[in-house]
């Protein structure tokens, strides 16, 4: 046994590892309950044998490896007949033993086929066997023997192979069976010398170090080890396959540490073993320093991992809810690469009521909130969380206290950034996490987080100005970076003015959108194809993200006034006024004046704070009342109180002439339609358009 596990725990792990129900026999058929079998390269395991209700005959119940390939779980016509390792509700059918199932192949016969089919051939083993040792020679010359050069070319390659590609190749066993009988403890064949067979092949492929054996016929464990003794293995991939049980015999339990003692690299994917049984697997695999343990339906970890040199574990495609499910993982102390990939996590530690999870695959699983000791993971360097259920920025806030040397992180495909533009989450998910130098692949430059900072710093300043003063501790408890920043950049400005609270905390659903009020006057005319004007204006109103782009808009009005998206056209009406030209000189009737009280800045009369520019020479200044009026003489005369009432009246007309009010169209394109609204409600003005080109 493994000297990193004591003689009670490698008992505990090697009874946790032990198949879940006793094996059946068949006495009609060579089929048994955890025998692997191949239909038509459709991969399965027996876990039924025996009569259907309403059926003759037996049958044979799989569980398919491809959890969408059957037609029910174990359960038919409301009759319990087995239960499958894998949950999925179409994971199992019965088949009948009649079928014509793929035939299964032994290592040494699937290895030989791949990478030296000549050796395999009898007519050619015959050949050399027959081979004369004189040359041959014909009238005193000496015969060149053609092809026996490749033959040896052949063999030298085999000799020189260092990777193995194995999988799906109906491998059941080191041979064509597996080697230990599914109702006992004897061998199928008595006479089988396995130890020579063994040493044979490890000279046959002596600089073997990468061997693939996925998606097979494997059952025994002791398959495995029969296979790798002899090798100097140093990566095993045994993905998609469901072993029976995990027992190996007596003549080679003394062997495990030496077969497995130079494997750094472990696959055991979609094999659906339990945790106690990869700690009882992984307790003979002193160097291993990767791990990959996806697609398992694995919901907790409740002990720790018997390697200590482990430095890169992927968890891929499991059903972890939170980080704290992982806690005992701290404990490894060269760990700095963690893949958590298509999970279910959605926090940083379990809640303190209800089901830690509902995976049926494990039923003593640990709430992680009643561990007291703060879970920290001091050598974790890199950290895959995407495509799992995150849905706050309280899980990125709170994550550099749990990973404190993280230098990469992806966190893409998360309900967290799904109404955020992608330059919104990266800036806000970099701000937060100031250890980080790659974030989702992308390596971070000193402009890029420059950049990040400040803009974070501005979200929570536009959020404090939102609310209440009262609120603004309980706020920044959601930002842990906050004071840092501000002592690096400076505070954010915070203007509560006519704060409101209804939007609460930064980047809640509500303040990522914006109330869109659209009115619509023309309508095409269902006969004719032509505009209908000046009916009863129609006003719709809809809250809509501001990440949608003006594609998605349109098809969103359309919707409401039943119009082709392509026939629309938007005009956001901004509610602002912009100045045109002024046209000053002999042809007008008389010239921009103030009013009845003259048009002398000295004396007074524009009083008020101004927005000033200059505009067709004159120098115009904006009061208070949104009132213009000329500042400074510029030759063009004095009108004061020699004005008449009409004259006013004139100028009035003219000023208002001179003043328009903005419109921007929204025109199509991917861009976002924030870019151009940066409030929370716009009036667009909707037209229909006839000819669309």
């Amino acid at each position: 046994m493994s000297q990193f596990v004591s003689g009670s725990e490698a008992e505990e792990y090697a009874e946790l590892a032990q198949p879940l129900r006793p094996l059946m026999k068949l006495e009609t058929s060579d089929f048994y309950i955890g025998k692997r079998i191949s239909l038509a390269g459709d991969l399965g395991t027996v876990r039924y044998v025996g009569h259907v209700v309403g059926t003759q005959h037996d049958w044979l119940g799989i569980e398919w490896d491809d959890a969408t390939r059957g037609k029910h779980d174990g359960v038919y016509n409301g009759h319990f007949y087995f239960q499958c390792l894998n949950p999925q509700p179409k994971a199992a059918s019965f088949i009948r033993s009649t079928r014509k199932f793929d035939q299964p192949v032994g290592f040494m016969e699937a290895a030989h086929q791949k990478y030296a089919p000549a050796l395999l051939d009898p007519d050619y083993l015959l050949e050399i066997l027959l081979e004369p040792e004189e040359p041959i020679s014909i009238s005193g010359k000496v015969v060149e023997e053609i092809g026996f050069d490749k033959i040896a070319e052949r063999q030298a390659m085999l000799d020189e192979i260092q990777i193995a590609i194995l999988d799906r190749a109906c491998i059941a066993g080191y041979g064509s069976k597996p080697w230990w009988s599914p109702y006992g403890s004897e061998l199928l064949d008595k006479d089988f010398n396995q130890k020579d067979s063994i040493t044979r092949f490890g000279k046959d492929m002596p600089k073997l170090q990468f061997l693939d054996l996925g998606q097979n016929l494997l059952e025994l464990w002791t398959d495995v080890t029969a296979i790798c003794e002899g090798l100097q293995i140093k990566l095993l991939r045994l993905n998609g396959n469901r072993f029976r049980s995990l027992e190996v015999p007596s003549w080679q339990a003394s062997t495990l540490d030496n077969v497995y003692g130079d494997v750094e690299e472990l696959y055991l994917e979609d094999t659906l073993l339990t945790w106690y049984q990869v700690l009882f697997l992984t307790s003979h695999f002193h160097r291993l320093q990767t791990l990959c343990l996806g697609s398992n339906l694995l919901n907790d970890i409740p002990k720790s991992l018997p390697t200590t040199n482990l430095t890169s574990l992927d968890l891929s495609y499991n059903c972890f809810q939170c980080i704290g499910c992982l806690h005992h993982l701290t404990a490894l102390p060269l760990l700095e690469k963690l893949i958590l990939r298509w999970n279910q996590i959605d926090r940083l530690t379990c809640n303190t009521v209800g089901p830690v999870s509902t995976c049926k695959r494990l039923t003593n699983t640990t709430n992680c909130s009643t561990f007291t000791k703060p879970m920290v993971f001091k050598s974790l360097l890199h950290l895959d969380v995407s495509d799992n259920l995150i849905s706050s920025f309280h899980f990125v806030s709170n994550l550099p206290a749990l990973v404190p040397k993280i230098k990469s992180l992806r966190i893409s495909h998360n309900p967290l950034f799904a109404t955020l533009s992608s330059d919104d989450s990266f800036m806000l998910t970099l701000a937060r996490m100031e250890s980080i130098r790659i974030l989702n692949y992308s390596n971070i430059t000193a402009a890029e987080r420059l950049n990040a900072e400040l803009y974070y710093l501005t979200h929570i300043g536009a959020m404090l100005s939102e609310l209440p003063v009262e609120k603004a501790a309980e706020v920044l408890t959601y930002h842990p970076r906050f004071v840092e920043l501000c002592n690096l950049h400076g505070a954010p400005t915070v203007n509560r003015e006519g704060a409101s609270t209804s939007d609460g905390l930064l980047n809640t659903l509500g303040s990522r959108l914006i109330t869109f009020t659209f009115s619509f006057k023309s309508y095409p005319s269902p006969e004719h194809g032509t505009l209908i004007d000046g009916r009863e204006e129609i006003i719709k109103t809809i809250r809509l993200p501001r990440t949608i782009n003006t594609y998605y808009l349109k098809s969103e009005v359309g919707r409401l006034f039943s119009i082709q998206p392509m026939h629309l056209r938007l005009t956001w009406e901004t509610g602002e006024w912009d100045p045109v030209g002024l046209s000053l000189g002999p042809k007008d009737d008389d010239y921009w004046s103030v009013g009845s009280q003259g048009s002398n800045y000295d004396e007074g009369e524009c009083t008020g704070d101004f927005d000033s520019y200059v505009d067709g020479g004159v120098y115009l200044e904006e009061d208070q009342e949104g009132e213009y009026c000329a500042q400074g003489d510029y030759g063009y005369g004095d009108y004061g109180a020699e004005e008449d009432e009409q004259a006013a009246v004139a100028d009035a007309e003219k000023e208002k002439a001179k003043w328009v009010r903005r419109e921007v169209e929204l025109v199509d394109g991917t861009r976002e339609v924030g870019h151009w609204i940066e409030g929370k409600e716009a009036k667009v003005r909707v037209e229909y358009r006839e000819n669309v080109y």
